[in-house]
């Protein structure tokens, strides 16, 4: 069982998402998302910068170490980037060659 690096509190799972018990959002009638909770820290499995993690994917971020997506982009974990916890590294564009 992993715990907040933020709070050390639990980690609990969904399927959008890897959160802190301490996160407890609510959807006020505005529409928007309030954290009625006492920590932010949350990773979302869909991300559009980077694209689709997995449970396991989240893991291994939790463990200090970055993942690499099939464009050769990294994530890795930041906590100092409310509210995405992640920091992407892109992979050098390959410059098209003169023809």
């Amino acid at each position: 069982m992993a715990n907040c690096p933020i709070c050390e509190k639990k980690l609990k799972k969904v399927d959008t998402m890897v959160f802190c018990e301490n996160y407890k959002p609510k959807k006020l009638e505005s529409g928007e998302w309030k954290n009625e909770g006492t920590c932010e820290f949350r990773v979302l499995f869909k991300n559009k910068i980077w694209g689709t993690m997995t449970p396991e994917n989240v893991k291994t971020l939790l463990n200090g170490e970055s993942v690499e997506n099939k464009k050769h982009d990294k994530i890795s974990l930041d906590v100092k980037n409310a509210p995405f916890f992640t920091k992407v590294e892109f992979a050098p564009k390959v410059e098209p060659e003169d023809f």
